[in-house]
C-alpha cells in the first residue's frame, strides 16, 4: 500500500466514525450549550487521554503477532460491514439529543470513551488492521493516529459551538451524511475481508 492510499483509507475510515451521533457527539453538543467550543476541545483531549495509549498498547502488541494480521481484517471487516448496517437500519432514529449536561468535560470525555465496549471492539478489529497497515511507513503509527484524532477535534468542537450558538444540526442532512459515511464502510469492509485471502 502506497502513503497516499494509506491516508485515504485511515481518513475515510475515521470520518465515519467520528461523525457518528454516539455519546462523545452527545457529550460535546450538551456541555456546548454551556461551555461553547472549548467543551468539544475539552471531551476531544479526554477522548485522546485513553485512545493514544490504547493504540500504543495494540501497536506494541501487534509487532509481536503479526501473524494475526489475517484473522483481523476479517474480523474488523466484519465488524465494519456489521456496524454499517446497523448504521443505515437506523437512520430514521438519529437525532442528537442537545439537553444540559453537567460535568467536566475533559473527565466526561475519558469515561464515555473508556466505558463505550464498541470503541473498543473497533480498535481491536477495525483499528487494529490501520495499526498494522501503518507500520510499514517511518513513525507509521504516529501518522496514523494524527489522521486520526484531528478529526475528533474537529467535530466535537464543530459539535459543541453549533450548540453553544443555540442552532441544531440539519437532521435531513445528518441522516444523508450517515447514509453516504455508510456506504463507504460496507466498501472498507469488502476491501478488509478480500485482502484476507488475497
Amino acid at each position: 500500500m502506497d502513503l497516499l492510499s494509506f491516508i485515504a483509507e485511515v481518513e475515510a475510515i475515521t470520518v465515519s466514525g467520528a461523525l457518528s451521533p454516539g455519546p462523545l457527539t452527545v457529550s460535546a453538543a450538551g456541555l456546548g450549550i454551556r461551555s461553547g467550543k472549548r467543551a468539544g476541545l475539552l471531551v476531544s483531549l479526554g477522548h485522546m487521554a485513553f485512545e493514544f495509549p490504547l493504540v500504543l498498547l495494540i501497536s506494541t502488541g501487534l509487532s509481536i503477532a503479526q501473524s494475526f494480521k489475517q484473522l483481523l481484517s476479517i474480523i474488523g471487516g466484519a465488524f465494519l460491514l456489521y456496524f454499517a448496517l446497523t448504521q443505515i437500519r437506523s437512520l430514521g432514529k438519529v437525532r442528537i439529543d442537545a439537553s444540559e449536561r453537567n460535568g467536566n468535560a475533559f473527565i466526561a470525555g475519558i469515561l464515555l470513551t473508556a466505558l463505550n465496549p464498541y470503541f473498543i471492539i473497533w480498535w481491536l478489529t477495525v483499528g487494529a488492521k490501520l495499526v498494522m497497515d501503518s507500520m510499514q511507513f517511518p513513525l507509521g503509527v504516529m501518522l496514523m493516529y494524527a489522521l486520526h484524532v484531528w478529526m475528533d477535534f474537529a467535530w466535537l468542537t464543530f459539535v459543541a459551538y453549533v450548540f453553544y450558538r443555540g442552532s441544531r444540526l440539519n437532521e435531513s442532512l445528518l441522516k444523508a451524511i450517515m447514509g453516504i459515511l455508510s456506504l463507504i464502510l460496507i466498501f472498507f469492509g469488502l476491501e478488509f475481508i478480500y485482502n484476507a485471502f488475497r
